[in-house]
């Protein structure tokens, strides 16, 4: 394959330095981890940016295929891609080799779940008389701010008729998708994993069973909508708009109290899974044999 020098994702080849392939299939360009850097050595920076890419496809790969991020870009890029690009900031965590085989994730404080135009749902963390944590939206429901109370939602319609009676969301039109998204931070043989979960509703006037609703919660909180059940501060949600024609998206992140991920981002860590490859040149100030205290 030929190389190339460019640092986007717009053309096949290789990104240089990082040992990371772009290859296009079917007329899309998809990013992976080079094969050849398993054989080779790797510099500091080249394990450090591969890591950085291994684990964001680690995190799109946790959502089901019906569910995947929307990123609705203007540029061309493929959803893919475009979800690599939205969360190349997020702090690098560090994972020992047997760990990104089985594809470990780890669920970060605002990971982008959607991109696009349309005006974001603004949603941070509240406490019911009762103690219970839920997620507050600022999604008008028409009850009064006195009114704390669950929400009957059972079909399209009814969340319909919540949200967009009276234009009391004017974000929101007939035909839009709300999507709720839970993300759920598990571990699996000493291997951690992210689950992602979806409640996905059409606006529409369907008076059909929804499936993806049982399971959840809603309630109506000083007059705005809220997912109750919230407790749990090992998981994350996010509330995400999709258009009528799933063109376009509001920019939404993972709302969480999770810091599991910190554990992956300290010198040790990244020590730990240097040693794991067995290919990498790390500074001598990272030699520390912490590969065991790792999992590995």
């Amino acid at each position: 394959m030929g190389k190339t020098e460019n640092k986007t994702f717009g053309y096949t080849g290789r990104i240089a330095g990082q040992g990371i392939t772009l290859y296009r299939r079917r007329g899309k360009v998809y990013a992976r981890i080079s094969t050849r850097a398993v054989t080779n050595r790797q510099s500091m920076g080249q394990f450090k940016a591969r890591a950085k890419m291994r684990h964001s496809i680690a995190l799109w790969n946790s959502f089901l295929t019906p569910y995947k991020p929307q990123m609705a870009v203007r540029d061309g890029m493929i959803a893919y891609n475009a979800f690599l690009r939205a969360n190349s900031a997020l702090p690098t965590v560090y994972l020992v080799k047997q760990q990104a085989v089985q594809g470990a994730a780890l669920l970060m404080p605002g990971m982008v779940v959607s991109e696009g135009r349309l005006p974001a749902v603004e949603y941070n963390f509240a406490v019911l008389e009762g103690g219970e944590r839920v997620v507050l939206t600022n999604l008008l429901t028409g009850f009064g701010a006195e009114t704390t109370q669950e929400l009957a939602i059972g079909c399209n319609d009814d969340l319909r008729q919540l949200l967009c009676t009276n234009h009391r969301n004017p974000q929101l039109v007939d035909g839009d998708t709300v999507r709720c998204y839970r993300l759920r931070q598990l571990m699996e043989g000493g291997c951690p994993k992210v689950k992602v979960e979806c409640c996905e509703v059409r606006l529409d006037n369907d008076l059909r069973a929804n499936p993806s609703l049982p399971g959840w919660q809603f309630i109506t909180l000083g007059g705005q909508l809220a997912i109750g059940g919230a407790d749990d501060e090992e998981a994350g949600w996010a509330v995400a708009i999709h258009n009528a024609e799933e063109r376009d998206a509001s920019m939404q992140q993972v709302l969480t109290t999770c810091q599991l991920y910190r554990d992956y981002t300290t010198d040790e860590a990244l020590a730990a899974a240097a040693e794991s490859y067995g290919n990498v040149e790390p500074p001598e100030r990272l030699t520390p044999n912490a590969y065991r205290r790792q999992g590995g």
